[in-house]
């Protein structure tokens, strides 16, 4: 059987919020339950469950009922025969032993106050609750009874604290560039393995394209913990979706590791977010985590033995920078080659959201195509809550080799489904050169017609570079940064700067795109790092084999 594809950000029916006009979910927690994947998130409304982890269903709460799902970042552990679900904002313990009945759950009320609150189920059957959501205090850790309605037995007591002045990837900002403030520490997640406890946190900002996972590592849950050096252990501030923090380390039912964590948007508010899965390993005691083209193509997790090896569908992006047109346009700044810029928080948008506004792409010559990926906007949505609103994309999308005869690739016209990142893999390759989306019914939310992202994938009709760049790495004189600096490569787009703490392991990477450098401001005051440097553009990537220490 040929292996399936997805690709990120995960498409779900992210929920429009009455606070701002824009949507989001956040901050998920994933749990293996009963053989199904069940999916909580921040202001929800209800939750999602899954056999494959890429097609997601919805189930909806009765707010009146449960009021707990609408609140933030949630915690879920298995326990036994029961699902048990707790949020930040000093929410409620709940539990399910059926949760895909809605109004299943039952409350326990809360022994104590939380904030951004991960619930753990030792192999002893302890329980144990790790919280923390401050620029100022540490993160925590208390025990629980679970043969006592979850009861406080122990603690909280403080366990890790945050040092941008060593830190790098702790200070706040696009690209860690701003020194004077504390990061947000938050997001805590723990996960055992080989007797370890691997405790993962969020930093500097949620706001922020360099939200990320720090690691740190114990021999009991309860600490002490010892900073992981080849943090952040999750890390991905370049590329079409940036930002990856604020989740949950989980195994699949192949017992692979998978991350799933929080993209920001944060241009209508800082809490415009999305939701994205990456593989991740445990090796040599550290935690990894694959974000390099985390936003192409890969396998669906249980189609790979090896996910983080072997997860990467091989294509490559066609779309880049090829000549846009459009129906119209909203005001300066949304132009429609913002629908090709590689940025999921620039777009394209419409003067309207009615029927027939449409968007228009030039490859410059025929390609091999082999699947499509729409990312909608929201440009002018008005606030709006709740998830009975008529929510929907209804579209078309053709395709031709000569822009004379046209066929349907995707035909969303009757959809009755709100989801904005819809990924399209085609049944067999074709030769296209252009493409055509068509607005077919009101955009959601009152909202015009907006595109982040019209992203072509497959492999085009030249040569991969026939080499990597020769460069340079030197660390800046803040030892928190280096530079790095390259030769341009005859017919590369882009550049992938990869390093880490050790030459056989270089899974961080900065993405660069119509650039010869990259300052790079997330290392560890104190610590080697070994750099190397790949260039690809639409046929292949040149891997890089020279390895430089700063």
């Amino acid at each position: 059987m040929a292996k399936r594809t997805f690709c990120n950000p995960v498409n779900i029916n992210y929920q429009y919020q009455r606070y701002f006009c824009g949507r989001e979910s956040a901050d998920p927690a994933v749990v293996l339950f009963k053989g199904t994947y069940y999916l909580f998130a921040s202001h929800g409304g209800g939750y999602w469950y899954s056999d494959d982890l890429v097609n997601w269903f919805f189930i909806e709460v009765d707010l009146e009922k449960q009021p707990q799902f609408a609140l933030f970042a949630p915690a879920t552990m298995a326990y036994g025969e029961r699902l048990y679900v707790a949020h930040s904002q000093g929410g409620d313990m709940m539990y399910s032993e059926n949760p895909m009945d809605p109004d299943s759950w039952v409350n326990l009320g809360h022994p104590y106050i939380w904030n951004d609150p991960a619930l753990f189920l030792d192999d002893d059957s302890s329980v144990y609750m790790y919280d923390g959501l401050s620029n100022e205090e540490p993160l925590r850790v208390a025990r629980l009874d679970p043969a006592n309605n979850m009861a406080l037995l122990e603690g909280p007591v403080d366990i890790f604290q945050s040092d941008k002045e060593r830190r790098g990837f702790e200070r706040r900002g696009d690209a860690n560039e701003i020194n004077d403030m504390n990061p947000h520490l938050e997001g805590a997640w723990m996960y055992k393995a080989n007797g370890k406890y691997y405790l993962t946190y969020a930093v500097p900002g949620t706001e922020y394209a360099a939200y990320c996972d720090g690691c740190a590592v114990a021999d009991s849950p309860m600490g002490p913990f010892t900073y992981c050096e080849n943090s952040p252990a999750v890390y991905k501030a370049t590329g079409f979706m940036r930002g990856c923090g604020h989740g949950c380390l989980f195994a699949d039912k192949k017992g692979n590791l998978w991350k799933m964590d929080t993209v920001s948007v944060g241009v209508n508010h800082m809490f415009e977010r999305r939701l994205c899965l990456f593989p991740a390993k445990i090796e040599n005691g550290r935690l990894y985590t694959n974000t390099l083209r985390g936003d192409y193509p890969m396998f669906y997790p249980h189609d790979t033995a090896l996910p983080f090896a072997q997860g990467d569908a091989g294509m490559q992006l066609l779309s880049y920078g090829r000549k846009m047109s459009a129906s119209s346009v909203c005001g300066a700044g949304h132009g429609p080659e913002k629908a090709a810029d590689e940025n999921m928080k620039t777009w394209w948008s419409a003067e309207s959201g009615t029927a027939g506004e449409w968007l228009r792409m030039d490859l410059g010559r025929v390609c091999e195509v082999r699947s499509v990926h729409i990312n909608f906007a929201d440009q002018d949505t008005s606030p709006a809550a709740g998830r009975h609103n008529g929510f929907s994309y209804r579209y078309l999308l053709e395709a031709s080799s000569d822009g004379v005869v046209w066929q349907t690739l995707v035909d969303r016209r009757n959809s009755n489904e709100d989801k904005p990142h819809e990924y399209f893999e085609l049944p067999s390759p074709l030769q296209l050169r252009y493409f055509r989306l068509t607005n077919a019914g009101d955009v959601p939310a009152g909202g015009k017609f907006a595109v982040s992202g019209l992203r072509i994938f497959g492999k085009g009709s030249g040569a991969a570079p026939l080499k990597a760049p020769a460069f340079t790495a030197e660390r800046n004189a803040d030892a928190r940064e280096m530079k790095v600096e390259w030769r341009a490569v005859p017919g590369a787009e882009g550049y992938f700067v990869r390093f880490g703490v050790s030459p056989e392991a270089l899974h961080t990477h900065w993405q660069v795109i119509g650039e010869t450098q990259a300052v790079i401001r997330c290392l560890t005051a104190g610590v080697r790092y070994y750099v190397q440097v790949d260039a690809y553009n639409e046929n292949g990537i040149a891997q890089g084999t020279e390895t430089q220490t700063v």
